[in-house]
Order: C-alpha cells, then structure tokens, then sequence
C-alpha cells in the first residue's frame, strides 16, 4: 500500500508536528535508592530490554520506585505507546502493553489517534536511520532534537483507517501470544525446580 503505490495526497511533516514526543530519563546512578528489582515498582525500559521484548514490550530488567518517578518529573509512557531507541543502538521499537517508564535513550510517540499505531511501527521499522547521522557514526549522531525532527510521511485518512482495519487483529493477536508466551515461561520456571527437586511427584501420571 504504501511502498509501491506513492500518491500526491500523502503529507511529510516533522515527527513531533504529528506526535506528542517525550524522552525518558535516568534518576543518578549514585543514589541506589531509586532503583528496584521489585516488580511492584515502575516498569523501567531500556535499550537491552527493546532487544528481547519482541513486538510489545510488558516488563524490564530493572524497576524505578514509584517515589524517584514523582521526584525527578520523569515521563510515564501510557498503554499502546511506540517507543524508538535512539542512543547507541538506534532504530529498536516496540509497543508499550501498559503504562512504563524509559531511560533517556528511548523516544515516546505519544498520539490521540491511536488508529495511527500499526502504521507508525512499521514506519520506524522500516525508517533508514542513517540518513538522520551528521558523523560517522550513526550511534552517537542521533539526538533527541534529531529524532523529534525527522520527517514522518502522514498517509490519507481513507488509508490509514484501511491500514489499521487490516493490521489491528494481527497485532492484537501478536500482544495476546506475547501474553501467553509470558505465562507459560512463568509457570516453567515455578514449576521445574520443584520437579528437579522431587517436591511435586509425577511418577503416577499417565501419559
């Protein structure tokens, strides 16, 4: 629809003309007491965990307190938000499978049209990011100011809605298996030390 098939009525604009876009940010490393492993506290992405989360992102590796969120005004990325990595290992996405917290190397595009969100993934999927470096190297050439200026091509309404009608079950399904997926690695890791450990008996079962 949109690669091979190019039409006048399509608009380019810059990125934040169209999305409300905010960066995250990391309270200081020296004060211990606003990071968590609990997951209680408030999911807190980085780069490495875009690297592993697939499609929607749910959880992360390590947690912010809720306290150190409110102390140091950091943005909390709503449900069905994409998210850019844009330091380092740039042009990972993925979508927020609820409300989050990003370090500062990861873009938010937040919208009111949530119609547009299948169609602004595959975008930054597809986006060539070297044409955004001014140096050598792509990793540290890309700014926030870089980001929120890129140029983002607005397709017509009748397309989008035609886009978003044809995507929006696969990416609903891809979330649901997500889920799954998710609860199945849970149950196995609670369950596999007690069956290495003979705590739960399966010798009667039947097979």
């Amino acid at each position: 629809m949109f690669v091979e098939n190019n039409n006048d009525a399509r608009r380019e604009s810059r990125a934040d003309e169209y999305f409300d876009i905010s960066i995250g940010k990391t309270p200081p490393r020296k004060e211990a007491q606003w990071f968590s492993m609990n997951p209680t506290d408030c999911i807190w992405v980085s780069i490495s965990d875009m690297g592993r989360c697939g499609m929607y992102i749910a959880d992360s590796s390590e947690y912010l307190t809720h306290e150190s969120v409110d102390k140091f005004n950091i943005k909390v990325v709503p449900d069905n938000t994409v998210l850019l990595s844009f330091k380092l290992t740039v042009g990972r996405v993925a979508i927020t499978d609820g409300a989050m917290v990003t370090n500062e190397a990861i873009a938010h595009f937040k919208t009111d049209k949530p119609e547009i969100n299948e169609y602004l993934y595959c975008y930054l999927k597809d986006f060539n990011y070297q044409t955004m470096g001014s140096t050598s190297s792509i990793a540290t050439a890309v700014n926030s100011k870089i980001i929120k200026a890129m140029p983002f091509v607005i397709p017509t309404d009748a397309e989008l809605v035609s886009f978003h009608s044809a995507t929006a079950p696969m990416f609903e399904m891809i979330k649901t298996r997500q889920r799954e997926n998710t609860r199945l690695a849970e149950l196995r890791d609670s369950l596999l030390p007690k069956l290495m450990s003979g705590e739960i008996d399966v010798s009667a079962v039947q097979l």
